[in-house]
């Protein structure tokens, strides 16, 4: 167990840290992590940030039940998510997420796996070689494409640019409205806009769900077959809770495999010995047929990239809980109210776990076992929460890198580096703006 005294970041009176974390919260917090762990003072209230592995395993997994989610999901996230898997706690979490794991076994992710192929396809084959495009809202058009066929079986084509802008005003409205002194019930423009956008997916969502009310009994292969059907002693899901748990899985299904994808394109863009890696691996294993889900294991350099972006660039950048009882972390006493935010990228980019951290290296992804606990790497959380849908998002990325690059190398149109945009997830701000090449 680690034991390590909190650095105090110096601020100003009565303000603290609260302008320097609000102006550039991800420098902030790239300036202190060495550290490991770190005292903010935000206003009046306290924020621990963890740049350590074993301090964030104590927190997220050892001692999980002694802790609720942080008041930006558990408060200003709640018109968006509800009580989906991200925002539900304790008890209704546990039984949430009993529900959906059927949503995941290995022969419903082979059904999802040849959706995903078909569709990657389909999306690279609208590029156009010598056609400037912005990769992140191609990729955000392609999982959106995937997961609306494999959450509930429907073409959102015709409503693809409306969930994706309801989606980020959404986000914008729930990242600022955490980081603002002003309550979120405030009827400010931007509250009005955020909502707004929440009643228009509500509005998809909630159609959707009442559509397969009415035709009951049919299993389609995807994610709402299971949740339609699924009981326990409780009882199922209400249309509220299905809209919940959809709204969530579209958030994480969706928006955190197209940043993940985007990032990844310009990691290619700017680091050629990698790109031909992944050329030459995708030559070999699949001689120029599409990639089938079949095919994911034989394409560990392909995963590998995609590890190593994740460790770079992770969607969940950081993971925040509130204590909820008395608990010691790292051999010293913390009460209820004290908040924890566990720095996903900073950890990530810390050289005590990854020589030279900035450096895109795949290699450091390939040989060993992946199951092997690896320290200082959490792109999808640790313990009872971590992420539900990991292994679909990697299939999901997985398949579309294959495709795409199968097809294209992509020369970056921008200047680099990107800078980064941390809403809810972590997106490339202004996109990724590239020439495809044809291969």
């Amino acid at each position: 167990m680690s034991s390590l005294e909190a650095y105090v970041v110096p601020g100003l009176p009565l303000l603290g840290n609260f302008l320097d974390f609000r102006r550039d919260r991800l420098g902030f917090q790239f300036r202190v992590a060495e550290h490991g762990l770190i005292k903010v003072k935000l206003g009046w209230r306290s924020l621990y940030v963890i740049t350590d592995h074993e301090l964030a395993h104590e927190v997220l997994v050892e001692q999980a039940d002694a802790f609720n989610k942080g008041p930006g999901l558990a408060v200003v996230a709640k018109p968006l998510l509800g009580e989906g898997l991200l925002t539900a706690e304790k008890e209704f979490h546990r039984r949430s997420r009993k529900l959906l794991a059927p949503a995941f076994t290995p022969k419903r992710m082979a059904g999802y796996g040849a959706v995903m192929a078909e569709r990657a396809a389909a999306h690279a084959a609208r590029l156009r070689p010598a056609h400037m495009v912005d990769l992140a809202e191609v990729m955000n058009a392609t999982t959106l494409d995937i997961v609306g066929r494999t959450l509930f079986d429907a073409d959102l084509a015709g409503e693809a640019r409306a969930v994706g802008d309801a989606l980020t005003v959404a986000m914008e409205f729930v990242t600022r409205a955490v980081l603002s002194p002003v309550p979120p019930s405030w009827p400010l423009p931007r509250t009005r806009r955020g909502l707004a956008a929440i009643a228009t997916l509500d509005q998809i969502v909630l159609r959707i769900i009442a559509d397969r009310r009415a035709a009951a009994g049919d299993d389609r292969g995807d994610v709402l077959s299971i949740l339609l059907d699924a009981r326990d002693d409780e009882g199922g899901f209400s249309d509220r809770q299905l809209r919940d748990e959809i709204m969530t899985l579209m958030l994480a299904g969706h928006e955190t495999t197209a940043n993940l994808l985007a990032w990844t394109f310009y990691a290619l863009a700017t680091n050629p010995d990698a790109r031909a890696q992944l050329s030459t691996e995708l030559d070999e294993v699949l001689a120029g047929r599409p990639p089938t889900y079949a095919d994911l294991p034989q394409l560990p350099v392909t995963m590998a990239i995609l590890e190593e972006t994740l460790r770079l660039w992770p969607p969940a950048h950081a993971v925040v809980r509130a204590v909820d009882r008395p608990v010691t972390i790292g051999g010293r006493a913390y009460v209820p109210g004290d908040l924890f935010m566990v720095s996903v990228i900073a950890m990530q980019r810390r050289a005590k776990y990854f020589p030279d951290p900035l450096r895109f290296d795949p290699s450091r992804f390939l040989g060993g076992d992946r199951r092997t606990r690896r320290p200082g790497y959490l792109p999808f959380g640790a313990g009872p929460r971590v992420c539900i849908g990991n292994h679909f998002a990697l299939a999901e990325a997985q398949l579309i890198l294959a495709t795409f690059a199968q097809r294209f190398h992509f020369r970056l149109a921008q200047p680099a580096p990107i800078a980064l945009e941390p809403l809810l997830t972590l997106r490339p701000k202004g996109g990724v703006w590239v020439e495809p090449i044809a291969r």
